[in-house]
């Protein structure tokens, strides 16, 4: 990317996007979205997630033969257009993007919005490549080469039987899935050929996830074609075994993903989407991978990502907090590095709650003021308190 200040100026209105009636939302480097369940967070990443891509292969000149199989070719006026471009992105968002009939989903649209030409927008952006890693991520790690395996015995098995293999052709190639999770199946059927390259700008950052969060390393088995985990050994003599990924554990297998895609492809000025980062943490790793989203932010990196997790969102509340000047002595008081701390111009965060998107405030005294959380924590403290102190009161009164 080129220009930060140019694309933090680009704005997305949705409607009609799963539990979304209508909302924007302006991305920063860093945009959390949260709120309850079935509140439309991963509907708007998806559609988000689809103008990524248009905007990307629009800078590299053409959505031809290199598209993604969700992105239809590129015209004169759609590379020029901004109306266009959205009217062009939302014809694909029911059919392909989100692959349900209308009767489940009508009329989802995503509009992006700017003062600027689409070209000047495209020109600012420069070539990026979004990756969105959905929540399903952990059971695919683990059958997506079954799934396959499976679709390739099938065509072998009825070449011969005489079927209409063109219109079996066509339910085979289509995906059953919504795009983002189709393209994440693809990603991970072409591993071995992505591991023969080499991230500079991440790498480190990768080694960093492995020792902080995933407790080992994780290595392609180029002799079995499996993915294998080491954990780190406990003691000096310990000679813990490898691992293949299905027998480690669910943290490990989340963690995956993030791990390969920073090793091997991430680029500065890429985008990274995540639904619920969180995914099978315990909150003290909850806390620690808030703190690497930081440092990939600080790396160059734009993130989104969609979360329900309170201690993600306070984690990254003191980060912002220590992100000001005069907090260097608490820093190095509390054991954060410079490059884990936030600005916030950084930092963007949306409550998706009742059909809308709101914006939450950010600030350097507080950070994120995420209500949404601070109510059932509310909540659960009254009903706790409540329940304690009467249980006393009547023991008291048992004894008297």
């Amino acid at each position: 990317m080129k220009n930060d200040t140019a694309t933090n100026d680009l704005t997305f209105s949705v409607e009609n996007l799963g539990s979304v009636r209508s909302g924007s939302f302006t991305p920063k480097p860093l945009t959390l979205f949260c709120g309850p369940n079935n509140s439309g967070k991963t509907w708007v990443m998806y559609a988000l997630n689809h103008c990524y891509y248009g905007l990307s292969f629009l800078a590299q000149g053409s959505w031809k033969e290199e598209r993604k199989p969700s992105l239809p070719a590129v015209e004169p006026l759609f590379a020029q257009n901004l109306q266009a471009f959205n009217d062009r992105c939302n014809s694909y968002l029911q059919n392909t993007v989100f692959n349900i009939p209308e009767e489940q989903l009508s009329n989802p649209r995503i509009y992006l919005e700017s003062t600027l030409s689409l070209p000047k927008i495209i020109a600012d952006w420069g070539v990026l490549s979004p990756f969105l890693m959905p929540a399903e991520r952990n059971g695919l790690h683990l059958f997506f080469r079954e799934l396959s395996a499976r679709r390739a015995a099938l065509l072998h098995q009825v070449s011969h039987k005489g079927i209409d293999m063109e219109r079996l052709l066509r339910n085979v190639i289509r995906s059953p899935y919504a795009a983002p999770i189709a393209e994440y199946i693809n990603w991970l059927n072409r591993l071995f050929e992505i591991s023969n390259q080499h991230s500079a700008d991440f790498h480190k950052l990768a080694e960093i996830l492995e020792k902080t969060l995933a407790a080992g390393a994780y290595r392609m088995n180029p002799g079995t074609g499996s993915i294998v985990f080491k954990p780190h050994q406990t003691k000096q003599k310990d000679t813990t075994p490898e691992l293949d990924l299905h027998a480690t554990a669910s943290s490990v297998k989340s963690l995956f993903g993030l791990w390969f895609y920073l090793r091997h492809q991430a680029k500065k000025g890429d985008v990274l989407m995540i639904d619920e980062p969180e995914l099978s943490l315990h909150p003290r790793h909850q806390r620690a991978i808030a703190r690497l989203l930081a440092r990939l932010v600080n790396a160059g990196l734009r993130v989104v990502v969609s979360t329900h997790s309170d201690y993600i969102v306070r984690e990254i509340n003191t980060l912002l907090m220590l992100g000001e000047s005069a907090a260097e002595d608490l820093q190095k008081k509390h054991a954060y590095d410079q490059a884990e701390t936030l600005k916030t111009d950084q930092v963007a965060a949306y409550l998706f709650d009742e059909g809308t998107i709101k914006e939450f405030e950010v600030t350097p005294d507080d950070g994120i003021y995420a209500s949404t959380f601070d109510e059932v924590i509310d909540d659960l403290n009254r009903v706790n308190n409540d329940i304690y102190y009467s249980l006393q009161e009547r023991r008291e009164q048992e004894n008297d």
